[in-house]
């Protein structure tokens, strides 16, 4: 897992995504002359009226242009693509507005022991360990996610303007209390952003567009790191949003990563990528194992409506 924020930049420099030309952009997305008139220029209104007529391919034109050799125009359709339409803002009350509520956690840091939580853990066990410790504490009524994107094989095209797309729904669904991790994993973990209550968006946009992205698939690793930033928050209710195919190509079982996440205690939603009977049915049983739900995301232009189903 590669946490540490000089890390994550010195990754993100060595594996940098490839830039792409002008004329290459012009070649391999045929939306691109009419949002782009000049080099340097993106034209928000053009782009704004290829959204209301055709969601994805302005998700998918913003997504290549980010990845522009002019940085001009990388700039712009970043930026762009931070603010890009998503749909309504979360509705509904919490259960405690503005405030916190008593709950027992297993950490040492709570105000005092549970001792009948702490006797149910240790059971029949001739020893204390320090995890059988239950404390009661203050927690945040707000919500506590971790977007967990799959980057495995190649970050780019749909899979990319769908991992923009759906943190920008999370940071605009945001209110107070509420706070965001961003991972990216492959063979390794990268904490794009660690849990914070920041509202905004434009650094994990960057950091996506910038990441090229590895060859393998551990998805064990991607939930222990999901559940190490969720440790870090005091959120009542925690989740962990995968994106990808649920296919774990070089990984113990992410089923047992997934199960262990009631410890934390969070819930597991899956965000997945492929419709293919192999992937569907991986996803699935991540989402049983995980305690949350499978929603469909073949298209860019699912992810606001994907979010809303999965996290309400």
């Amino acid at each position: 897992m590669v946490s540490d924020p000089a890390e994550v930049e010195e990754l993100l420099r060595s594996q940098a995504a490839r830039r792409a030309s002008r004329d290459q952009l012009s070649r391999s997305n045929p939306d691109f002359d009419a949002v782009s008139p000049a080099a340097g220029q993106l034209d928000a209104a053009a782009v704004a009226d290829l959204a209301a007529r055709d969601p994805d391919a302005a998700a998918r034109v913003l997504a290549a242009a980010a990845r522009a050799f002019d940085p001009a125009l990388r700039a712009a359709a970043r930026s762009l693509a931070a603010r890009f339409p998503v749909g309504r803002p979360r509705t509904g009350v919490a259960d405690r507005p503005g405030t916190s509520r008593m709950v027992t956690r297993r950490e040492p840091t709570g105000s005092d022991v549970d001792l009948d939580a702490s006797l149910a853990a240790r059971g029949a066990e001739p020893h204390w360990r320090a995890e059988h410790l239950h404390t009661r504490g203050w927690r945040s009524t707000g919500r506590a996610v971790v977007l967990l994107v799959d980057a495995s094989g190649s970050v780019a095209g749909d899979e990319l303007a769908a991992a923009v797309l759906t943190a920008s729904a999370l940071v605009q669904r945001m209110r107070p209390g509420d706070e965001l991790a961003v991972v990216a994993f492959w063979s390794s973990a990268v904490v794009l952003r660690p849990m914070s209550a920041d509202p905004r968006v434009d650094l994990v946009v960057d950091r996506l567009c910038d990441l090229r992205g590895g060859g393998t698939t551990d998805l064990e690793l991607a939930l222990r790191t999901a559940a190490a930033q969720l440790a870090r928050s005091r959120a009542a209710d925690r989740q962990v949003l995968l994106l990808s195919d649920g296919l774990a190509t070089e990984s113990p079982d992410p089923v047992d990563a997934a199960r262990a996440l009631a410890r934390v205690p969070a819930r597991l939603q899956v965000m997945a990528l492929s419709a293919e009977e192999e992937a569907t049915v991986s996803c699935a049983a991540l989402a049983a194992a995980g305690g949350g739900r499978v929603a469909p995301l073949h298209r860019p232009s699912q992810a606001p409506a994907a979010v809303r189903e999965l996290l309400g």
